[in-house]
């Protein structure tokens, strides 16, 4: 397994260097797009996007004049990309002890090498997510994954996973069904090329005595949110039966009949027309033994749901719900 990553890492070197890019300069690049100049974004997408809270926002607008947004029909602001760059680069320096006043005066350029200048890996990852999350709306084909390959350089597979494309997915919502937008299609082929890619790079599971089975009803939903628990549960060292999306009640049943799961692992859309009782109906007659594991959207604590055979719980904790249990 080590040689596979290093095998992989140096081609990623090669093809960096074959064709060259300023990972700096390509997050930003061809500011002149369409798609740069017409895409708007809500107060709720800069909520998100830099963890700042709406009502604080809008007090740096009316106080620092730091953006000046434009306003829809209803009267909602609307950021452009420029602004949203602007505002995470600032909430990025305010969370390192940065003084607002200070930093409402400061220029573009000014921002920047205060930036370059934080050198510990928490703020490096925390820019990479920044540096993702722009490039997802601006920069040509092909650069967001350009950018995940020379983050790739920097740190492993599992570093990259964890502490930068994991809180990405979170903040673009692509963990679960993302916006349908154009430009996050090659974001989600990319992130899911290097998810395979970490699953791979896991170690052989020599105990198979007890599975858990991870599936998706539809194709309606994203799979990176599948993909994820597939890599987190088998860098616990649990045995992963993974059969993906768009899986049927009578897919379910054949695997039920050959291989019974300790598990079963899913997230629904809300209202979704495969309920709970068909799954559990399943269950009794052709794997009793197994739990089914529904994960809630989000990462907010719910009420949890703890039944004889069924687990309702957010996303994080009904993955931490499994790998106690493997570990007890």
């Amino acid at each position: 397994m080590y040689y596979l990553f290093a095998f992989y890492r140096l081609s990623i070197i090669i093809l960096l260097w074959i064709e060259p890019s300023n990972l700096k300069n390509d997050v930003y690049s061809n500011s002149n797009s369409t798609m740069l100049n017409m895409k708007n974004f809500t107060i709720n997408d800069l909520e998100r996007f830099s963890g700042i809270k709406a009502h604080t926002l809008r007090m740096w607008e009316r106080r620092y004049a730091l953006v000046h947004p434009g306003r829809s029909s209803g009267n909602c602001r609307l950021y452009t990309i420029d602004e949203v760059k602007k505002i995470l680069n600032i909430a990025l320096l305010k969370k390192n002890g940065y003084k607002i006043s200070i930093l409402a005066k400061a220029s573009t350029e000014s921002i920047e090498e205060k930036i370059d200048q934080l050198s510990n890996d928490y703020i490096k990852w925390q820019k990479a997510i920044n540096d993702l999350t722009i490039n997802m709306y601006t920069s040509e084909p092909g650069s967001f994954e350009s950018i995940l390959d020379g983050l790739l350089i920097q740190w492993p597979i599992d570093t990259l996973i964890e502490k930068i494309i994991f809180p990405f997915l979170n903040i673009t919502g692509l963990l679960w069904t993302g916006k349908k937008l154009n430009e996050e299609h090659l974001v989600v082929t990319a992130i899911r090329k290097k998810l395979i890619f970490a699953i791979e790079s896991c170690d052989s599971i020599t105990n198979r005595d007890n599975t858990v089975l991870l599936f998706l009803p539809d194709n309606k939903q994203l799979d990176l949110g599948l993909l994820y628990a597939n890599y987190f549960l088998k860098r616990k060292g649990i045995h992963v039966l993974y059969l993906g999306s768009d899986v049927t009640i009578s897919n379910l049943k054949s695997i039920f009949q050959v291989q019974p799961p300790s598990y079963v692992f899913t997230y629904l859309l809300p209202n979704h027309q495969l309920l709970p009782e068909q799954l559990l109906t399943c269950l009794d007659i052709y794997a009793p033994d197994a739990k089914l594991i529904i994960a809630e959207y989000g990462f907010n604590p719910i009420s949890p749901i703890f039944k004889e055979n069924q687990v309702r719980l957010n996303y994080i904790a009904a993955l931490k719900f499994i790998t106690k249990y493997f570990n007890s």
